[in-house]
């Protein structure tokens, strides 16, 4: 189907942007596929043996870790921090998953970033946020900028390729143009 090329020209573009040597890209999808991709797309770095971390502040982390279980992708590098599972009182007893009590504690996700990329195995790592649509529902847009601009400089420094998700019909222009300015590439925003 067209939907499936479409996830498929995202993660090459996504391919070609880390063999580029990017360390920092916004990912826009469509809302109808917008879980169903991400996990393509994470699927498909695995795949790649990159180990990663999935940041989640949309859904529970075991959600989607089932769903990548079910593309058979080998999860033995991927690990979580999951700003949601405490709030809304989900299963929280992962040991590949750091749990963090609110999607408003910024600072404690690149605290969690940084304990977790230090039990990657892979040299060649990435960090998923999914997404930053969702983050801008807890923080002003300043502090926003502020994280992303923060997280996007330390992964620099640490050499991990990180995609920021967005959800296409949720991103407003002033998000969109701060993106823009702090991503070496944005991929599927035409």
């Amino acid at each position: 189907t067209s939907v499936y090329m479409n996830i498929k020209d995202t993660a090459q573009a996504v391919i070609k942007s880390i063999n580029d040597g990017d360390t920092l890209t916004t990912v826009s999808l469509g809302a109808d596929e917008f879980h169903a991709d991400t996990v393509k797309l994470v699927s498909v770095l695995v795949s790649k043996k990159l180990g990663g971390i999935y940041v989640t502040t949309s859904r529970p982390s075991s959600h989607i870790r089932a769903e990548l279980e079910e593309t058979k992708a080998d999860l033995s590098d991927l690990y979580f921090v999951d700003l949601v599972s405490m709030t809304v009182g989900g299963n929280t007893s992962d040991a590949r998953t750091l749990f963090i009590e609110s999607p408003t504690m910024l600072e404690s996700i690149l605290l969690n970033i940084t304990l977790l990329e230090r039990r990657l195995k892979s040299k060649r790592r990435f960090v998923v946020f999914d997404s930053v649509n969702g983050l801008s529902i807890y923080s002003e847009p300043k502090v926003l900028r502020e994280f992303i601009n923060v997280l996007g400089n330390s992964m620099r420094i640490k050499e991990i390729y990180s995609m920021l998700m967005t959800v296409k019909e949720q991103t407003n222009e002033e998000l969109s143009s701060a993106l823009k300015l702090l991503s070496d590439r944005m991929i599927g925003d035409e």
